[in-house]
């Protein structure tokens, strides 16, 4: 069985896209960090780790950083970026710095799945690459494949029973934006309310029955 590692010092966002990946990728471990010096700890204690995703803001040792550090101690496991800016300066300085992929939060977890699949294949992701298209193997990936991971985060929240404005400080964006992202999980997982949405997300292994657990 194939390992991955997530690096990201934000619980709601590492533990959502973990929930999601074994979903999806039943056939690959997940495991998580929230440092690169975490990270690199389970490294030396699983050699066999195949890809890192490493999130482009950590505490320390920043994820440019780290890409260098993993490299020079572990130069055949992959490596990948992750960041909330679509930026193209950074998706450069990501494959300058021996990046075998850029992962931006606004992706869909089908789309990650792809990138993910592509890197574990020995190829690159390089975001908008048309020679991406048709990468992606049609099957039923459930409707939690069309959200966002900035959405899982949000799910995950509601799981907590948040409301929409402590969801929006948490995440530090508007009120707004939570409540789009809200609405959009409610149709992503077929509900008209919040409850509906947790029993539903529960029901598909993204958050366990007590969301603190």
């Amino acid at each position: 069985m194939q390992k991955l590692l997530i690096v990201d010092d934000h619980p709601l966002y590492r533990e959502g896209m973990a929930s999601a990946l074994r979903q999806l990728m039943p056939e690959i471990e997940v495991y998580g960090a929230e440092n690169a010096e975490a990270g690199l700890d389970l490294l030396d204690t699983m050699p066999d780790l195949e890809l890192v995703l490493i999130d482009v803001k950590l505490p320390g040792i920043d994820g440019f950083s780290a890409l260098d550090l993993y490299a020079s101690r572990y130069p055949t496991v992959a490596r990948m970026l992750i960041s909330g800016q679509d930026d193209p300066e950074l998706v450069r300085r990501a494959f300058a710095a021996g990046a075998s992929g850029f992962i931006h939060k606004s992706m869909t977890v089908k789309e990650i799945v792809l990138a993910i699949q592509r890197v574990l294949d020995g190829g690159v992701f390089i975001p908008d690459d048309p020679r991406n298209e048709g990468a992606w193997e049609a099957k039923d990936v459930g409707a939690d494949a069309s959200m966002t991971l900035r959405q899982l985060e949000v799910l995950r929240l509601l799981g907590e029973g948040r409301t929409n404005k402590e969801i929006a400080n948490t995440l530090s964006i508007t009120e707004r934006t939570a409540k789009a992202h809200v609405a959009a999980i409610f149709e992503a997982l077929g509900v008209d309310n919040r409850t509906r949405a947790v029993v539903a997300a529960q029901r598909s292994g993204l958050l366990s029955p007590d969301p603190h657990t």
